[in-house]
């Protein structure tokens, strides 16, 4: 409950202090994960949230194309937010539950 408490204070600062860096999307929505989630997305797109790779890789975390009917019922968002770091991170997070972080080329 504690780390609950502290999760929520930490969204409630970054609301009231406006857009959140890509990097603080990730630290809230990995948490304890983050340095490794934090190495994965620095390999992959640079910490870019508007990466496009040649392979049809998209966002912070370069997730590719073949997901899109997943980021949508997953996120409840278009595809076209991929290119948003709130987002992309929250799939990425989806993803990375289900498969670890073997759906990505860098590894932590």
């Amino acid at each position: 409950m504690k780390t609950l408490t502290r999760i929520a204070g930490a969204l409630a600062l970054m609301v009231a202090l406006g857009a959140c860096s890509p990097q603080q999307w990730i630290d809230t929505v990995f948490t304890t994960d983050a340095p490794a989630a934090t190495s994965v997305a620095q390999c992959e797109s640079g910490m870019n949230p508007a990466a496009v790779s040649a392979t049809d890789d998209h966002g912070l975390f370069q997730i590719n194309r073949v997901h899109a009917g997943e980021f949508s019922q997953v996120t409840g968002k278009p595809w076209s937010s991929i290119y948003d770091a709130e987002w992309n991170t929250k799939f990425a997070k989806w993803l990375y539950d289900q498969d670890g972080w073997t759906p990505w080329n860098c590894q932590p």
